[in-house]
């Protein structure tokens, strides 16, 4: 069994079910050891699941509780790189874990100890506890852990964290034998920006009834807007402004005809999903290309708390 998903003497209902959204993103990860496939004829035992497993199996992360839906992964470094970091952003009730996913491409070299290290200016967000990566020899891949606790009282709105860094021992090793040549050194490797979003917090759940749902939604709570995208086509706009809401797409207005979208000028979205804390969260988009210049947005947020409305609309 995975240590400490299950041990809880309270009745399983349905609100400690994981939520499932409709997009699946799966993840190819070793449970027993943090690590997926290697390269250059290295590799190890792996299987695909559900990325939060990777939290489950480690009984001090398990002990936070469960994870209410993981992001994709996100490139933090290029591919090239002597160190290829990719991180997903898991969302739990209280607090976000970060998992920085490590690969070892420099030949004859072992890093070990690896922490993350992350800085920002908000308040939102407080570092508690990590689980360092023991080691990650060449062609293979380990993983860091970084646990953010989420302040109460503080407004959910997007966060940058700046500066993120690796901190490591990197010692050589016998290309043969494996066996350490010497003590290794210290040494800190830049990452990009890392970001959490309020649309990380949501869970890509579709309605059956679009219209039926959102005319039994009260819109005390609604939250209006009008933006301009970049984007200069429906279809490109579409597309973006998913992304930036994570929310499903309803009544198949997620596609175009292959008439309309050739040359669309205008176009109704309807989204979905279920943010944290159980908020079913409805949006109405008109996107509106404006020839040879952007597209014009209009859209209203729906949901049962004005907050949650109001924290999506900053994603935009």
């Amino acid at each position: 069994s995975t240590p400490g998903a299950m041990e809880s003497s309270d009745p399983l209902t349905f609100s400690a079910l994981p939520i499932v959204e409709d997009t699946e993103e799966k993840d190819i990860l070793d449970t027993s050891k943090h690590s997926i496939v290697g390269f250059g004829g290295k590799s190890a035992e792996s299987e695909v699941y559900d990325p939060a497993a990777a939290i489950y199996a480690i009984p001090e992360l398990a002990n936070f509780g469960r994870v209410f839906r993981s992001s994709p992964r996100i490139a933090l470094t290029e591919d090239e790189t002597e160190y290829v970091v990719k991180y997903i952003k898991h969302i739990l009730d209280e607090h976000v874990i970060l998992q920085f996913i490590i690969q070892n491409t420099v030949e004859n070299q072992r890093i070990q100890d690896i922490t993350a290290e992350l800085e920002t200016d908000s308040d939102l967000y407080v570092a508690i506890a990590d689980v360092p990566a023991e080691k990650v020899d060449y062609g293979e891949t380990a993983s860091a852990f970084v646990v953010l606790e989420r302040q109460t009282g503080e407004k959910i709105e997007p966060i940058c964290f700046s500066g993120c860094q690796l901190n490591f021992t990197a010692v050589s090793v016998d290309g043969d034998t494996g066996e350490a040549l010497g003590d290794g050194y210290e040494e800190e490797y830049p990452l990009e920006d890392l970001l959490i979003d309020p649309s990380d917090y949501m869970a890509k759940i579709g309605v059956p009834d679009f219209r039926q749902a959102w005319n039994s939604t009260d819109d005390s709570h609604e939250a209006l807007g009008k933006f301009t995208l970049q984007p200069k086509t429906v279809d490109h706009a579409m597309t973006t402004l998913i992304q930036l809401l994570g929310m499903a797409t309803c009544d198949g207005t997620g596609q175009l005809s292959k008439v309309k979208s050739s040359g669309a000028k205008q176009h109704m979205l309807h989204l979905s999903g279920k943010f944290l804390g159980g908020h079913e969260v409805l949006a109405r988009a008109q996107l509106t290309v404006e020839p040879g210049k952007h597209t014009s947005l209009k859209i209203a947020i729906r949901s049962d708390d004005k907050a949650v409305s109001d924290a999506l609309m900053s994603c935009i």
